[in-house]
């Protein structure tokens, strides 16, 4: 039993730690500034404890005491970097904050397809706005299509949470928008086609793996997600 508690804590922090990742590489920032730049590490530290927090989203079972110990450390955190930099924009995290919580404890929300959506809206949007903010204190056209393709991908990726069965033709209309966005973004065709084969594999192991195998779905969900950032990105 504790090897088994140990490997899913192994997993659930490597699932945490990638999705923070890929939200780094959609900012559009040189990695080595969110170590150098301090506003930066406090974004990133931020943006780790967000991640957990989604991680309990995307998550069957959720651990309340890590969903309060979460929330309680975003509002502290979020009221110091509110004060400190007296930024309306602190608001986008806010909402992802909110949003994130009436995913968890509300059962206000209780369509997939709504929740679905809701959770590749709030995944790392607002912080990835202010990553790029915070840095080049301004934000770009191009910025703002790399957020647009990351919230399509989140949404993507994100299948194994929240829709349990059926038909992957909704993966295969998102799978289109994506290329076609980043077609938008002159991604190279060497590169299109590496982002199209990670694509396609997904929507094929999703159509193929047992639908009650969480763990297994979402290791491949974010490893394949972490590929596609890379491809797009680097």
């Amino acid at each position: 039993m504790l090897t088994i508690n140990r490997s899913s804590l192994a997993q659930s922090g490597f699932r945490i730690i990638s999705l923070l990742i890929i939200w780094m590489l959609f900012a559009n920032v040189s990695f080595n500034q969110f170590f150098l730049n301090p506003q930066l590490r406090q974004l990133t530290l931020i943006g780790l404890i967000l991640a957990v927090l989604l991680n309990e989203v995307s998550s069957p079972i959720k651990t309340f005491s890590v969903i309060a110990v979460s929330d309680v450390l975003l509002v502290i955190l979020l009221g110091f970097l509110y004060f400190k930099t007296a930024s309306v924009n602190i608001w986008l995290i806010l909402i992802d904050f909110l949003l994130a919580n009436v995913l968890l404890l509300s059962k206000f929300i209780d369509e997939p397809h709504c929740r679905w959506i809701i959770y590749g809206f709030i995944s790392g949007t607002g912080l990835v706005f202010l990553f790029n903010l915070s840095y080049h204190h301004y934000f770009s056209l191009v910025s703002l299509m790399y957020i647009t393709l990351m919230i399509f991908a989140n949404i993507f990726f994100s299948y194994y949470a929240f829709m349990k069965k059926g038909s992957q033709f909704s993966m295969v209309i998102i799978c289109v928008l994506i290329l076609l966005l980043c077609l938008t973004l002159e991604i190279s065709f060497f590169k299109l086609l590496l982002i199209t084969i990670v694509l396609a594999f997904y929507i094929f192991f999703e159509s193929k793996v047992n639908q009650r195998n969480h763990e297994k779905r979402a290791n491949v969900s974010r490893i394949s997600f972490l590929l596609f950032s890379m491809l797009v990105v680097l």
